[in-house]
């Protein structure tokens, strides 16, 4: 089954159709690029007669500017809210009719249109799914509706504590950097935001060469092909606006954002740094030294800062893998008496991390854990199309998929030290705190700089 799912995903990434063999069992799957730019991949699969269709826009929340954030979540939400031809309601009404689903969203690299359709009702989700996309009319009524419904989830979510410690981490450590602001956007951006830009960011990133379709299922692929071409061939291809690409900025030394929660009686914590991209060649190794470190329920983490102390009931540390490097962070919770005592015991932990090599145990435990779940991961034609996503969005190696397993076991104790000692970097992180200021900001000043502001300032 390893070997069956890796295959699938390596020949889909590549565009190639497999040749059936019988001890494989492998689905066809094909790939076409058609004039304007789109290309089109299909993993063919009959054991329900289902198709999940999503068409990839390679723009996301990375290109809102800081004073329009939530402009590409709320532009790919509002697709199905009116074409040309059909109203919010009519949009669906026809997708509930064939008890389909139709959605878009966006995160920090791309938006993602998807609709899934049971197999008799093929013809018509995709009809629809290219409608929305090529025919959107974002009416003034349905963007402030959409808006008042994005001002309404933000609000809601400044009352979940860990929400507002990762947006308060992602601020003090990207800044004005497109990662710094939540992909939802903010109150003051999403108020901000008008039809007009809402028509203008879809005119500047959804066109065909900015964008490719996975479709996985009960299908034939010269037929998918066919209908793709009737429905989207006609979608014209543009010029691409010119960004100029930049980095976020390292921090330097400490420095603390502290979230003033006055009626809080546990803190929420998140600290870190710059993590790096899913391409990069340190990606196997790094992903065992996190699992150790902190991503897994044994990790060296919980056992001292959970298990051992009792400070906390969860502690994990996490790489953020997107185009350009996102967060390494930690992420736990608190007692308000505990907040300095559990932080420096990770700190500890951390620094240990980069001193010596992991212990045998560890390491094979972490080998055996990826070796196994990886494969596990790829089970349906939805998995391993969405692995395929990931693939063409972030640039990774065509092998990348089938040598997964044959990576992991390639790396060695000191790749390990060496990943920790060249990508953790405890002496200059930043750090949110979301907890009442009058019990933790006295012994957060031994951290570094406190900057302290309320909940209604993010």
């Amino acid at each position: 089954m390893k070997r069956i799912m890796f295959s699938i995903a390596l020949c889909l990434a590549v565009g190639l159709v497999i040749p059936v063999q019988a001890q494989m069992k492998l689905p066809p799957i094909e790939s076409k690029t058609l004039g304007n730019g789109l290309e089109v991949v299909v993993v063919e699969n009959h054991e329900l007669p289902v198709v999940n269709m999503r068409v990839v826009i390679k723009s996301g929340s990375f290109f809102d500017q800081p004073e329009k954030a939530g402009l590409a979540d709320l532009t790919a939400g509002l697709l199905r809210k009116g074409t040309k031809t059909r109203s919010a309601t009519q949009v669906a009404e026809a997708i509930d009719f064939v008890g389909g689903s139709l959605s878009g969203s966006a995160n920090r690299d791309a938006s993602t249109i998807s609709c899934s359709v049971l197999l008799k009702h093929f013809d018509v989700g995709l009809e629809l799914l290219a409608d929305v996309m090529l025919n959107p009319v974002f009416a003034d009524d349905e963007v402030e509706r959409a808006k008042n419904l994005a001002l309404s989830g933000i609000k809601q979510s400044k009352d979940d504590p860990g929400t507002v410690c990762a947006h308060g981490f992602d601020k003090i450590l990207f800044g004005d950097f497109p990662y710094g602001s939540p992909p939802e956007g903010t109150e003051s951006s999403v108020q901000s935001i008008a039809s007009t830009d809402v028509r203008i960011f879809y005119g500047s990133y959804y066109m065909p060469n900015n964008a490719f379709m996975v479709i996985s299922g009960d299908v034939q692929p010269k037929n998918v092909f066919r209908a793709v071409e009737k429905a989207f061939g006609k979608w014209a291809k543009g010029n691409l606006p010119m960004v100029k690409p930049r980095m976020a900025r390292a921090p330097q030394g400490h420095k603390v954002l502290l979230i003033d929660k006055p009626d809080a009686t546990q803190t929420n914590i998140r600290f870190g740094h710059l993590g790096i991209t899913r391409a990069d060649p340190d990606y196997y190794p790094l992903l065992l030294m996190n699992y150790i470190l902190g991503s897994s329920f044994t990790s060296r983490l919980t056992q001292s800062v959970r298990v051992e102390k009792g400070l906390t009931y969860d502690i994990r540390t996490v790489n953020e893998y997107n185009i350009l490097p996102g967060a390494y962070y930690c992420n736990t919770f608190t007692q308000n008496e505990n907040t300095l005592t559990a932080i420096e015991a990770a700190i500890a932990e951390i620094k240990k991390m980069k001193t010596e090599k992991v212990a045998d145990f560890e390491f094979e435990e972490a080998v055996n854990f990826y070796s196994g779940y990886y494969p596990m991961s790829l089970e349906t034609p939805g998995d391993v199309a969405g692995e395929i996503v990931k693939v063409k969005l972030y640039g990774l190696p065509v092998s990348y998929i089938e040598d997964f397993t044959k990576n992991i076991r390639k790396v060695t104790r000191e790749d390990i030290l060496r990943v920790a000692q060249n990508h953790l970097d405890p002496d200059n992180m930043v750090f949110c705190v979301v907890s009442n200021a009058a019990d933790v900001e006295a012994s957060l000043q031994q951290l570094g700089p406190v900057e302290k502001i309320t909940i209604d300032q993010m």
